[in-house]
């Protein structure tokens, strides 16, 4: 649907639809009047379509009844007519309208048999720019279904027909909606992206200031997403010097906060949030819902990591707020989608039932025809008959009658019961997210900082994947009195919620080590498994607390070059002139086992400069995926680390995001992953 708003026209549209009632009252009389009753009938319809483009964003209830309404003036106009090609294009646009307002309340079936009766009369007139608006609804419609195989047809097939046809704003819509598409797929970045830079280049060549900013907007996500921060900072910022040129304050909300976003993951508190600020204030102007649920998380985040409590607890209450308002919206939408269902259902039932009483009378008058050139008194039988049938018919259509609307509220008290019972549903399960989300903030407060890594670590990179909200990894570290510098990665027992509350248990018994001037990594190992196991001997288990960590301990001396470390079950490697050395460690947990009165050993390595250090847990390795569903192994990581080693840490952390997503594929993640890397 093409919405183009004139009040002036929508004036002269609304006298043509007056003069339309007016009309409807008066007979033509002769041949000549029939062909001017036809032009008008043509002329009246095209106003009542172009009055439901005007009214899709005003008033979208309306566009149905104005389309079927265009529809009816069009019946008698038959293929020998004059008018019968205009006809038939307004008869496919007023279709394409009516699915495009089925497909808004997610009626999607229906939506798809407009579209494609809209689509057939188009291919029929060989309309090529209306056969791309078209492809690219039936593309949408699909790609809201999930069925990307058949978007990407469609997309496609419109893309051919654009080039054809020389539809560059058709052909770069397309390209655009593709890509969105392939942006979902790591593995399909590249592609996406050529996919935005041809739809940027056709806007530019069309001075579309509006498709321009959109498209930047577009691909500064896409390099966001591949962690290209540089990229992506760029064509933000263009992004948003292009929508001011056009007072585009929707877009500017939407940049605004985006970049808010890419500067929090850079570490630009300050600037993070004063984008954010902006978001939320042209949110609030536009009273944009989306918009300021969107804005208030991410200054609930970035006060909430400032530990500003107060603000960011009243970010969250503004989130809360309108997040409801949405939900309420949502299922006013969903009302309306079983409603549309309900009556579009009724008509097809009330339909179907005429035909078959009109396909039985007149089967019924060809037979009272056929007999009568018998005799009359056999035509007089049937007709008897005849009547005995349609009493008999009245009777029954009564009694259907009834039970469809017992039927009827039937399924009105059911919808009112799921609803009360969806309410309900959706309620508990706001609570438990929210709470989940509470636990993850409480949990992230403990684990490594930023500040606390770059202040010590001139490279690294943090590869932390829970496979839940919250998760059993976790990576600690500590500034040692004596200067040194210690970093823990470990791997708690479980994961989710379970794996959460024991890695808080563990990070605690580590603060407690180091608290009590434990600082040799075995010592504090040795203190930690003492209090792990005191702590959970009597967690009513039969074996008595049996849980505990996976963990490396390492203690840098950047001064001298060394470090100091023990480990329980988690590797440590060292890649060195592309070799990787893999540092000897314990085959224990940090928790209760049978081994666990023998001390842990402590090893001393010297490094070099260029050395890079992997800490690993064993979430990665055991990763399920390939070909044949099997896990990745820790060979094939070794060799992937080995071979990334030479590469900037940024971009070693985006290869091992690729990789890991590629061998995941369709396949769920079996564990919380954690990969920590550091260069000498």
């Amino acid at each position: 649907m093409r919405v183009r708003f004139s009040f002036i026209r929508v004036f002269f549209v609304l006298i043509a639809v007056f003069n339309l009632a007016a009309y409807a009252q008066k007979p033509s009389v002769t041949a000549t009047n029939d062909s001017i009753s036809l032009a008008q009938h043509i002329d009246r319809a095209a106003a009542l379509v172009k009055l439901a483009d005007d009214f899709y964003l005003q008033k979208i209830d309306t566009v149905i009844p104005l389309c079927q309404s265009a529809i009816k003036l069009l019946e008698n106009i038959s293929n020998q007519n004059s008018f019968f090609l205009k006809a038939q294009k307004l008869r496919a646009a007023a279709w394409n309208n009516i699915g495009v307002v089925y497909n808004h309340y997610g009626v999607q079936s229906k939506a798809l048999s407009y579209y494609l009766k809209a689509l057939k009369i188009r291919e029929q007139l060989k309309d090529d720019k209306d056969k791309v608006e078209s492809y690219n609804n039936i593309a949408l419609l699909y790609k809201s279904l999930n069925d990307t195989t058949l978007a990407v047809q469609y997309y496609k097939r419109g893309i051919e027909i654009a080039k054809n046809g020389n539809d560059l704003l058709g052909l770069s819509n397309l390209l655009n909606n593709i890509a969105v598409i392939y942006k979902n797929n790591p593995a399909n970045y590249n592609l996406a992206l050529d996919y935005y830079q041809r739809s940027l280049e056709i806007e530019r060549s069309l001075g579309n200031l509006n498709g321009i900013g959109n498209r930047q907007q577009n691909i500064a996500v896409l390099y966001h997403n591949k962690n290209d921060f540089e990229k992506a900072e760029e064509f933000y910022l263009k992004s948003i010097e292009t929508k001011k040129s056009i007072n585009d304050q929707k877009g500017l909300m939407n940049s605004y906060n985006a970049l808010s976003n890419l500067d929090y993951e850079k570490g630009n508190v300050a600037a993070s949030e004063e984008l954010a600020k902006k978001s939320l204030d042209i949110a609030r102007q536009l009273e944009l819902n989306t918009g300021i649920i969107q804005a208030s998380q991410t200054l609930y985040e970035i006060y909430s990591d400032q530990k500003k409590w107060q603000q960011a607890l009243q970010m969250h209450e503004v989130y809360l707020e309108y997040t409801d308002l949405q939900r309420l919206e949502a299922n006013s939408n969903e009302a309306k989608q079983l409603q549309m269902q309900y009556e579009f259902d009724k008509k097809i039932t009330a339909d179907s039932l005429i035909a078959a009483d009109e396909k039985k009378i007149i089967e019924a008058r060809f037979k009272v025809e056929k007999t009568q050139r018998y005799s009359l008194l056999i035509g007089l039988v049937l007709v008897l008959v005849f009547a005995l049938f349609l009493f008999n018919r009245y009777k029954v259509t009564q009694s259907q009658k009834r039970i469809i609307e017992n039927k009827e509220k039937e399924t009105y008290q059911q919808k009112l019961l799921v609803e009360e019972q969806k309410q309900l549903i959706e309620k508990k399960h706001k609570e438990t997210t929210d709470s989940i989300n509470y636990a993850e903030r409480i949990q992230r407060s403990f684990l490594a900082t930023k500040e606390e890594l770059k202040g010590n670590f001139k490279e690294y990179f943090v590869f932390y994947k829970p496979k839940d909200v919250v998760s059993g990894d976790f990576y600690w570290a500590s500034q040692l009195k004596d200067g040194k510098f210690a970093l823990v990665t470990a791997d708690s027992t479980g994961h989710g919620v379970p794996g959460a509350i024991m890695s808080i248990l563990n990070i605690s018994s580590l603060e407690k080590a180091f608290d009590q001037g434990f600082t040799e990594p075995a010592e504090v190992l040795n203190h930690a498994r003492k209090t792990i196991i005191d702590r959970l001997k009597y967690d009513g288990s039969q074996d008595g607390g049996k849980d505990g960590m996976d963990c490396s301990i390492i203690v840098f001396d950047f001064e001298n070059k060394l470090l100091t470390y023990a480990a329980a079950n988690n590797p440590i490697w060292v890649v060195r002139n592309n070799q990787l050395i893999e540092l000897p460690y314990e085959k224990m947990p940090v928790g209760k086992h049978d081994n666990d009165h023998v001390s842990f050993s402590q090893h001393v390595f010297s490094i070099n400069a260029g050395d890079v250090i992997y800490t690993i847990t064993d979430g990665f390795p055991d990763q399920f995926g390939g070909p044949r569903g099997k896990k990745f192994m820790y060979k094939p990581l070794k060799e992937l680390l080995v071979e990334i080693s030479n590469q900037p840490l940024n971009q070693q952390v985006e290869n091992l995001d690729q990789k890991f997503y590629s061998w995941m594929g369709q396949l769920e993640q079996v564990d919380d992953v954690t990969i920590l890397g550091i260069k000498v």
